[in-house]
């Protein structure tokens, strides 16, 4: 049997397990990848808040970061939670190398429970190395500066965002609400919309974590992105209606990252 495929996953840790480096790491398992993990800060939460943030130090993200790459095949990366510009730098340097091939980049700034995480000048220094940006309309709006609050708006956005050079920009519009569920997704071909019956479920913790974790670990296996992007999609859904009835806390519960596909 070959080595499977090494997904590297650089990102905040979630105590409650729904996010962050935990979602990421089991939605590689799920997606035959073997994941190795990069923490760039520690976070004390539950299903309801987010009680601390915890940055790591720039020299402790560094030193993680040359441990996995001086040793392990990286076939794609992901790129989630960047708590400050120094540590943005230290991945950006490496992404500059070409050592973070098929990055995949979600810009994580306020998490599902409102605390702000990230900050938008870490991120936009990454945007030029990424294969697939994955904003939600929030995070669109913070990094432009303008208030995107329709499909119409989606669209645009990912455009502008794309002219800062990513390959592929998804804006994910979970957050509009509307029986259905509408993704912009700009390529060098153009805009275009992905639509999905709405999961009506309050277990949806980790939704962007788990969809740019799919993304990357389909790039890893060789996909196209366009392919990588379809299929992280249908992946979220089938986590959503697997982890529908679950009640792990009282708050927005995590999904099930092993549905039955």
């Amino acid at each position: 049997m070959s080595s499977p495929h090494v997904v590297l996953t650089i990102a905040g840790s979630d105590s409650s397990g729904g996010a962050g480096i935990q979602a990421d790491l089991k939605t590689f398992a799920a997606l035959d990848c073997y994941g190795a993990s990069v923490i760039t800060a520690v976070t004390s939460q539950n299903t309801k808040v987010i009680t601390d943030v915890h940055p790591m130090p720039p020299t402790v993200v560094a030193a993680q970061l040359g441990a996995i790459l001086d040793d392990m095949p990286i076939a794609a990366v992901k790129v989630g939670m960047v708590a400050s510009g120094e540590i943005a730098a230290t991945i950006r340097a490496r992404a500059r190398n070409g050592e973070l091939p098929k990055m995949v980049l979600d810009p994580v700034l306020t998490a599902s429970t409102g605390r702000r995480l990230g900050v938008v000048s870490a991120i936009e220094r990454l945007l030029p190395y990424a294969t697939v940006v994955t904003p939600n309309i929030d995070e669109a709006s913070a990094l432009l500066g303008w208030q995107v609050s329709t499909p119409a708006d989606m669209a645009g956005a990912a455009a502008q965002m794309a002219s800062h050079g990513p390959q592929c920009v998804v804006v994910t519009g979970g957050d509009l609400g509307g029986p259905e569920v509408v993704d912009a997704v700009w390529t060098a071909n153009g805009a275009r919309f992905l639509r999905s019956p709405r999961v009506e479920t309050p277990n949806n913790h980790g939704t962007g974590c788990t969809f740019s974790a799919a993304i990357a670990a389909r790039l890893a296996h060789g996909y196209p992105v366009d392919d990588s992007i379809a299929y992280a999609n249908r992946y979220v859904r089938s986590a959503l209606l697997a982890a529908a009835e679950w009640r792990l806390g009282s708050g927005a519960g995590p999904l099930n990252h092993f549905p039955r596909l």
